[in-house]
């Protein structure tokens, strides 16, 4: 296996990149689930190289392309023009950014088909984001791409480490952090469903947090969250 994916766990693989944001790079992790019939599920896709598809290669076919979050579409077409099998699987959010056909949208009417892989929540009454929660049962990784992220103090150079140090994270993108959006609670139209929503999440068997954002949370993970978003159910 090459280093364009680290193993995480049984069946669960990551790729780490950044994406551009307002001036700055933020962390990216793809995260790559064998599922239970054998094939490749892809979530928040990010750029496309040959090595990385060289990689995915080795594990499978890609059968699904999960784009949960609506800031998540940069490379999605790219995906979906080397994979034209895949199914695609997004929020809300991303046809009204990006051109894409043939695609399922990821609301709150979403019927669970990978329920013998994943338990699914959505987030409701915060259109924002608009973003589908995942657990991985096999590997009891908790799947976010917005909710939960974890900058570390590293900066990156020139502009866009001004940027990061003068904007993003007086803003709140440092350290293990609710999505500054939703700690400011301008985002979240539906307290009450959002409170729940939480609720549910915190009851799910997980061990570890995959955030999209930053490094993966692998030690006392339930207590992480539990206090990140304690706010919220108070």
């Amino acid at each position: 296996m090459t280093l364009a994916l680290e193993q995480l766990g049984e069946d669960i693989w990551a790729h780490e990149d950044t994406m551009p944001l307002g001036g700055t790079q933020l962390r990216l992790r793809m995260t790559v689930i064998k599922l239970a019939c054998g094939g490749l599920w892809l979530h928040t896709p990010t750029q496309l190289s040959t090595e990385l598809q060289a990689a995915i290669k080795q594990l499978g076919q890609v059968r699904y392309l999960v784009g949960p979050s609506n800031g998540h579409n940069i490379w999605l077409n790219d995906w979906k023009s080397a994979y034209p099998e895949a199914k695609m699987y997004v929020s809300g959010g991303i046809p009204k950014k990006i051109s894409i056909e043939n695609y399922h949208v990821l609301d709150e009417h979403f019927d669970n088909i990978w329920s013998d892989d994943f338990e699914r929540l959505y987030m409701p009454g915060v259109n924002f984001f608009n973003e589908s929660v995942f657990l991985h049962k096999k590997s009891k990784s908790l799947l976010v791409t917005d909710l939960i992220q974890n900058h570390s103090d590293a900066c990156p150079s020139g502009f866009a480490g001004l940027m990061t140090k003068c904007v993003f994270r007086p803003l709140g993108f440092k350290d293990q952090c609710v999505a500054p959006p939703l700690k400011m609670g301008f985002t979240i139209k539906d307290k009450p469903a959002f409170s729940l929503f939480i609720t549910n999440i915190k009851a799910w068997d997980f061990d570890k947090i995959v955030v999209t954002h930053g490094d993966v949370i692998s030690q006392d993970a339930k207590a992480v969250f539990s206090g990140l978003v304690q706010r919220f159910i108070d």
